[in-house]
């Protein structure tokens, strides 16, 4: 197989890292400081990474004291530590150039996680409860798909489908990112991997591919839930979070991969102490670095925890270790992919798949009123129907389509019941109700 410009080291089939020609030498030398050109690149990567750590790990912590919305609050603390971990890793594999392949496969694979995260967050800003969740997405039809996918004529059946297929758009994502991942450090370590080249003899373009329209598909599931419930989410001015976790997603996986392209081309030329490939991994991590120290300070902003700090029973605190271990139990991401595959297969099969939920709406469409949904005992949530209203003490209530004021109630009812197609049973009806 013939060398590739770029392409690291070819040999009998296997790609792997080209090292540098010459060692880099130390940063002491004969008691003084002789800086080469990356020591520089790690003091200054170094200072923002270590701004974007303390400002997100204040911000984690602000939140684990004042706990008092677990539901939410939980999504946040995993969206929080997206910048430090991004932040460490980047300085770490400029650090240790010559394993950044691996150390940054292991950083992206958390990827996946925070945009799980993210969405759970839109949900539970819209509530707390799956039931009072189903209830707003149960009479949302879908008019058209956002852009770019404005031409498919494909619509789901109703809300509930469609909160599903979204689910489902990111939750491809968390399980698809990880196996990739997995699935690169091992071509790696055997040499079939080659990061810095393009062609179809390695597995990184295949698994950049597969990771690029994945990504791609999460990311507008996410958009487009966002657009479907905007207006319930508008209190929680959303915008800012939006941005400030795909930003995040975008520019570190896009901006990695224009670096590797120019990488792969030539661009970038090997030094004494550095190859190209190296330069490139030291490029990305001052950017990256710079970028996380950024976003931490956005972060204090888009995901305060003052209004959750307001919720807390006469100003007590929470224990930070319960709060973080409740965050970091990732029990339910798990039972979110169980329920999304028994939904699936439901479905594949021809079966009701939201059997309780629709039985509702049809009892709803049935009766021309809907439910409220009500709080019951601790929080839960108890749907009731929508009563009439009652009327002074001593006055019959008024009902909707019986004129009880009448005396005569029973052909009243019988009417109706005609009008129904029930045929005329005042008579029982009537007896019965007296």
């Amino acid at each position: 197989m013939a060398e590739e410009p770029g392409a690291g080291g070819i040999k009998n089939g296997r790609c792997f890292a080209e090292a540098a020609n010459h060692t880099s030498p130390p940063l002491f030398q004969n008691g003084e400081l002789v800086f080469q050109a990356h020591h520089v690149g790690w003091l200054i990567s170094g200072f923002f990474a270590s701004v974007a750590v303390v400002t997100s790990f204040w911000l984690i912590d602000q939140h684990l004291q004042w706990y008092t919305n677990k539901a939410q609050q939980r999504q946040i603390v995993r969206l929080l530590l997206m910048v430090p971990i991004y932040a460490f890793v980047s300085l770490l594999s400029y650090i240790y150039w010559n394993h950044a392949t691996a150390i940054v496969l292991m950083r992206d694979c958390y990827e996946s996680f925070v945009l799980y995260s993210f969405f759970y967050l839109l949900l539970l800003y819209v509530s707390d409860d799956p039931m009072e969740q189903r209830e707003v997405f149960k009479n949302y039809k879908l008019d058209k798909w956002m852009f770019p996918l404005g031409f498919v004529k494909y619509r789901p059946e109703d809300g509930l489908y469609f909160l599903q297929l979204m689910k489902w758009g990111v939750l491809q994502y968390s399980v698809l990112r990880p196996l990739c991942t997995l699935a690169s450090v091992g071509l790696n370590y055997v040499g079939l991997y080659c990061e810095l080249s393009y062609s179809p003899a390695w597995g990184h373009i295949y698994l950049v591919s597969i990771i690029s329209i994945s990504v791609s598909i999460a990311m507008y599931c996410l958009f487009q839930l966002y657009f479907a419930i905007k207006t319930e989410l508008a209190p929680q001015k959303p915008l800012l979070k939006l941005f400030s976790i795909k930003a995040v997603v975008f520019l570190t996986f896009w901006q990695a991969t224009f670096l590797g392209v120019l990488a792969s081309f030539g661009f970038i030329k090997d030094t004494k102490y550095m190859t190209a490939e190296d330069i490139n991994i030291g490029i990305g991590a001052i950017l990256e670095t710079f970028e996380m120290m950024l976003f931490a300070f956005l972060h204090v902003k888009a995901f305060t925890y003052k209004p959750y700090k307001d919720l807390a029973p006469d100003g007590k605190r929470t224990p930070r270790l319960r709060g973080l271990r409740h965050a970091f139990w990732y029990r339910d991401m798990w039972k979110e992919f169980k329920d999304g595959c028994i939904y699936l297969w439901r479905r594949m099969r021809g079966k009701e798949a939201e059997k309780l939920m629709r039985k509702q709406i049809h009892l709803e469409n049935a009766m021309g009123r809907s439910r409220r949904m009500d709080r019951g005992p601790g929080g839960g949530i108890r749907p009731q129907p929508t009563r009439p209203k009652e009327g002074m003490p001593g006055e019959r209530p008024e009902l909707p389509w019986l004129n009880v004021e009448n005396d005569g109630l029973e052909a009243e009812v019988g009417l109706e019941l005609e009008k129904r197609g029930m045929g005329n049973r005042a008579g029982i009806l009537v007896e019965k109700s007296i």
